[in-house]
């Protein structure tokens, strides 16, 4: 295996995405290009310790690969995590992090003609974000894109000035973003966005109940925390018997 190949990246600028989550936007200063397939990660070398499992953190890519080599990650903050300290009360415009990558499979399948379905919760909304990004450039070959995302309130919706872009700007895209603790919610920004007062099972069992999904053509995608990965199987394979190679996942955590 040939030796990683580490970058340097440069903070042009940080801004807050919700409650708890920050945007970070880089700049590539190494002379190797980063070359990556939306839904890849990087991983960082932060100065919070002095072994490499302290140091080290992975975080996905959050826009697509362009000519401008900046990458953006959405990091939400953890209290007294070493990672949320530094990305948010010591990192500052202009310092710089290493980084190597890219790596991760976790990325949008050649399947022409399949019903994908994207769930998330919180942050694992950036490699969507990513691919979405890529889908609006290069379009698609699927025959229906849905988007669900799931967060406690609308306070911590990400992305929310793009959500309508992509349900104007992709075609045969749906989205639903489940709050599970709001539900008198009057979402004036997100024009053709669809909203659920439950957490984002109930949208895609749904979607099944009523036959709009074909359960022979759905390819599910699924990212985020392990508590609901772990709910999103069960109920897809063992309950719903969705094939097991129709269902993907990234893990975070």
């Amino acid at each position: 295996m040939p030796p990683a190949i580490w970058h340097s990246l440069k903070l042009l600028e940080s801004f807050r995405d919700s409650d708890n989550t920050r945007r970070f936007i880089f700049q590539t200063e190494s002379p190797e290009p980063i070359n990556y397939v939306p839904g890849q990660f990087l991983t960082c070398d932060l100065p919070i310790g002095e072994k490499r499992l302290q140091r080290w953190r992975s975080y996905s890519i959050a826009n697509r690969c362009d000519e401008t080599q900046q990458i953006e990650f959405c990091i939400s903050y953890k209290k007294d995590g070493p990672a949320s300290e530094f990305f948010f009360h010591k990192i500052q415009k202009g310092d710089i992090i290493k980084a190597k990558g890219p790596e991760g499979t976790f990325v949008l399948p050649q399947m022409s003609g399949m019903q994908l379905v994207m769930i998330c919760t919180g942050t694992g909304l950036a490699p969507y974000r990513a691919m979405l990004q890529e889908i609006l450039q290069s379009g698609h070959s699927f025959s229906s894109i849905h988007l669900i995302f799931g967060c406690r309130k609308s306070d911590d919706i990400l992305f929310r000035h793009e959500w309508s872009q992509w349900a104007s700007g992709i075609p045969n895209f749906f989205a639903t973003i489940c709050l599970s603790r709001e539900n008198e919610f009057s979402p004036k920004d997100f024009k053709g966005i669809r909203f659920m007062n439950s957490y984002v099972h109930a949208a895609y069992l749904e979607s099944l109940a009523s036959n709009t999904l074909d359960r022979d053509k759905a390819l599910f995608m699924l990212c985020g925390w392990q508590e609901m990965i772990d709910e999103a199987i069960a109920k897809l394979y063992l309950e719903q018997k969705i094939p097991r190679e129709q269902i993907r996942f990234e893990l975070f955590g």
